[in-house]
């Protein structure tokens, strides 16, 4: 009976980390394919997504919060905090770990503990993320703007400036440096990074227990915020491009349950019944 338990749990167990995988291809599958598509047969927009990356620096001038420059000059010079000195190479290691490495492990390990453990709300996360991407594949093919890095010369307070390119070595001509993966390098509007970030520290904000890990879901798309503008692949206006697609797909998601009947709303912003004679 203990043996039949145990292999009975572990084909449980095998069962549910396939359908765990599942829904994640299911829900990154649009962004995926995006982005394999692009990189591997044809980047798109190269020179209309260099004239849309300066329209966008020309919009953030104009409106005075163009500072995506200062916060690279920042952070190139060397700082001394307590007895720990960091240099500039410290923060590359650090944005493009935030940047790479964070944007897939830690939107997974969200997803993982999702799934597992607040299962009750995966498939409405799950909803957002899908749509999310849709609207987001939309804008790209529509509007394809180049990353601040591919953004060639830019004014910036009356002087030329141009972005260091923190991923060089790791991403080039929108491929993964020693690997056949690709990506489409022309698709800074809107920041999926971005919007993902904001979904996970939503969830863990919203749905953990423990302060700290609520802590974190505050923290965690402030430092993704920081990654994507000093590494060079998005301006402030992407970032807000990928909060406002965030915004629409919760809103689609929300009616999607609505009209499934799994949620409904508060009574003050129901409509009263209408009386007929």
């Amino acid at each position: 009976m203990a043996i039949l338990a145990e292999a009975q749990r572990r084909n449980t167990f095998l069962l549910e980390g396939l359908a765990f995988a599942t829904q994640v291809l299911i829900a990154v599958s649009v962004e995926l394919g995006d982005d394999l598509g692009r990189g591997l047969f044809s980047q798109h927009g190269t020179l209309q997504g260099v004239d849309n990356a300066r329209g966008v620096v020309a919009f953030e001038t104009a409106h005075g919060f163009f500072v995506e420059p200062a916060w690279q000059m920042f952070f190139e010079r060397t700082h001394h905090i307590f007895t720990l000195t960091i240099t500039w190479p410290d923060i590359i290691h650090a944005v493009n770990a935030i940047y790479v490495l964070g944007h897939i492990f830690v939107t997974l390990a969200a997803a993982f503990w999702l799934y597992f453990y607040r299962r009750q709300a995966f498939a409405f996360v799950r909803n957002i993320v899908i749509l999310t991407n849709l609207f987001a594949l939309v804008v790209y093919e529509n509007f394809p703007v180049a990353p601040p890095r591919l953004s060639g010369v830019l004014p910036f307070s009356h002087h030329a400036f141009t972005f260091q390119d923190t991923v060089f070595g790791v991403v080039e001509g929108g491929r993964s440096v020693g690997t056949s993966l690709a990506y489409n390098e022309f698709s800074a509007m809107p920041s999926v990074h971005m919007a993902w970030a904001l979904v996970v520290g939503a969830v863990l904000l919203i749905l953990a227990r423990p302060l700290m890990v609520k802590l974190l879901g505050l923290i965690y798309p402030a430092l993704m915020l920081v990654a994507v503008v000093v590494t060079g692949n998005h301006y402030l206006l992407d970032a807000a491009g990928g909060a406002a697609v965030l915004v629409l797909a919760t809103i689609c998601a929300l009616a999607f349950e609505r009209c499934k009947h799994r949620i409904t709303w508060p009574r003050r912003l129901q409509r009263p019944p209408v009386a007929f004679p």
